[in-house]
């Protein structure tokens, strides 16, 4: 299923030639009909053999409905700029165009209408100009067709050039994560509350139970499209849906009904900006009304860094009502009252008062380019620090394994770590790892908590990171205290560590063969026992309590009191070791920079 959607300057013949496609009169509204004027949005259908029905939706092009514009074109797949041949490009036919830009929509036709009223030289004068408008655009390769909605004129290379591009567009996204954001509610009598939209991102199902938001839920009795009943709806279709346990006092235009909810509840957000006058200078705290989705939102636009005309840049938006956001997500802004169009752009982070590292904000215009999906998932990452990597796939309306795989991409790029189920950007990483490290060693004997606090690192991500500190650092715990090799004495060791300690040093000279120790308790304690100088490994296997290892370095280095170089004869006399400890204990030796080899001989350093 695809939408097709309306967009151009007010008696530039819209809906007339939604009329003459389909036979669909979209103007419903009695005042419509008295002033001969779309005020709101409208809909109607074509359907295509093996393409299937797609769905029309007509929107009024007067400066002073431009919020009833913005809720017809947000969810359309397809846009329909229409251009009458005897005014040209004007004022609304450039907004129009424009938020068909700055919501994303893909792909554009452009229909040139009313040619029955103009002569060929005025009409060649509108499709120049109409090119000249769009060469700059991502639509600069988009079809014109010049249509009649009076004489049928170019009506079938209209709707066959719908076609060739609704082909050409992206598969409608089925992400298991379907949205409607409502833009009608009624009362239908025998079925109670109906509401329409165009269903995104997903399925919904009859019986299915849904929340709307905010704060409501309800269960779907039956799905229609078109007046047809459907046992789910399809991702980008225009949807009928009757619910259960809601009544039409209880929603209104703009709520959002999820089955999976992704969205972010916030009144303070950063968002990426687009002006429409780039020359314009924007004042700070100004204020600005947000068309996102089918809902309109009061707000303050609170500039974050020096614009130095940039087309793109950030900015912070105070706004007056709690609402739900989601990166990526596309929006309009105008003027109080809507009647303005000022600009448009994307959120960026949809809860900015959760943000602890305000510096993160200056980098935005250089981080964020394309807004890509696996730029947004970086940039969360970014922002974040460090996100379990669920609520990274509960915020996004993608699917569960796209998330997975740009993650993955990341990974290898070492863009990013993961930490167990953690994910964390790499240079926070490493700078929270040295300064758990650095407050344990200033600070003896801190709880994970107090570690945590005193670092100012998450707890959880403080807990996960602990594990790696005591592994790569002379650090140990003991009681749920941590402490460095330096800060801690045999005595203060905890009981196992203490025990295992004093059985190797009851072996004496024997030690102990790493690699024949089955009990994973004990080999733990030695390996730690290690990290802290407690026990001294020769040769990765073989280990030494240190005061047995000291002992023994002790008398091999006294021999140079009377000799110049040593044999290993000369060192297995005053040891007594086999040639088994011998080697690695010379090696050992060595390898601390006291003796080193010279053929059959050590001498001394």
């Amino acid at each position: 299923m695809y939408i097709v959607g309306t967009s151009g300057h007010i008696d530039h013949g819209k809906t007339s030639l939604i009329k003459a496609l389909t036979g669909v009169d979209c103007d419903r509204l009695p005042e419509e009909k008295s002033r001969e004027m779309t005020i709101d949005i409208g809909f109607s259908k074509i359907d295509y053999p093996k393409l299937g029905t797609v769905s029309i939706i007509d929107v009024p092009g007067h400066e002073r409905f431009i919020r009833n514009m913005v809720v017809g074109a947000w969810g359309i797949d397809l846009g329909l700029l229409v251009i009458a041949v005897d005014d040209s490009w004007m004022p609304q036919t450039e907004d129009h165009f424009r938020v068909l830009d700055l919501l994303g929509i893909e792909r554009i036709v452009v229909a040139l209408t009313k040619i029955d009223m103009a002569d060929q030289e005025m009409i060649e004068f509108a499709e120049e100009e109409a090119k000249d408008r769009i060469q700059n655009s991502r639509f600069k390769e988009c079809d014109i067709v010049r249509v009649s909605s009076k004489t049928g004129e170019g009506l079938e290379e209209l709707k066959t050039v719908i076609k060739k591009n609704l082909e050409k567009l992206s598969k409608a996204a089925d992400s298991g994560k379907p949205y409607l954001f409502i833009d009608r509610v009624f009362e239908s009598r025998g079925h109670g509350t109906i509401i329409t939209g165009t269903l995104k991102n997903g399925l919904f199902n009859e019986n299915d139970d849904v929340d709307i938001l905010p704060g409501k839920s309800a269960r779907i009795k039956k799905i229609e499209s078109h007046y047809h009943s459907e046992n789910e709806g399809s991702p980008s279709q225009r949807t009928a849906l009757n619910l259960s346990g809601v009544s039409i006092n209880d929603l209104k235009r703009g709520d959002i009904i999820v089955h999976r909810n992704f969205f972010t509840e916030s009144k303070d957000i950063i968002a990426s900006i687009n002006l429409l006058d780039k020359n314009k200078k924007v004042k700070n705290n100004l204020g600005i009304e947000i068309l996102i989705g089918t809902k309109s939102i009061k707000a303050k636009f609170i500039l974050l860094n020096e614009i130095n005309n940039q087309e793109t840049f950030p900015v912070r938006l105070k706004i007056d009502e709690l609402w739900f956001f989601y990166p990526g997500e596309p929006f309009i802004i105008t003027n109080p009252g809507g009647y303005r169009i000022i600009g448009g752009g994307r959120v960026l982070i949809p809860d900015n008062d959760q943000l602890k590292d305000r510096k993160i904000l200056k980098e935005i215009p250089d981080h964020f380019k394309d807004f890509s999906k696996k730029e947004i998932i970086e940039f969360i990452i970014k922002t974040k620090k460090a996100i379990h990597v669920d609520n990274i796939r509960n915020g996004l309306p993608y699917k569960n394994k796209l998330i997975d795989k740009y993650i993955s991409e990341l990974l290898e790029e070492k863009t990013i770590v993961q930490i167990d189920d953690f994910i964390a950007e790499t240079s926070f990483y490493e700078k929270a790892k040295k300064k758990i490290a650095g407050t344990i060693s200033t600070n003896t004997g801190l709880n994970i908590k107090e570690i945590s606090d005193s670092a100012e690192i998450d707890l959880n991500i403080a807990k996960l990171l602990i594990v790696e500190i005591l592994n790569e650092n002379s650090i140990v715990e003991k009681d749920g205290k941590y402490f460095t090799g330096d800060s801690i004495s045999e005595d203060s060791l905890p009981e196992n560590k203490k025990k295992a300690l004093e059985n190797l040093f009851k072996r004496g000279i024997e030690g102990l063969e790493l690699d024949k120790i089955r009990d994973d308790s004990l080999k733990k304690n030695i390996k730690e026992m290690i990290r802290l100088g407690f026990a001294i490994s020769l040769d990765g296997s073989i280990i030494y309590h240190y005061k047995i290892y000291d002992e023994l370095k002790s008398k091999i280095l006294d021999l140079f009191n009377s000799l110049e170089r040593i044999t290993i004869a000369d060192v297995r006399e005053v040891t007594s070791l086999s040639r088994k400890y011998l080697i690695p204990l010379l090696n050992r030796i060595e390898n601390d920079g006291l003796i080193k080899r010279l053929g059959d001989f050590r001498i001394k350093v």
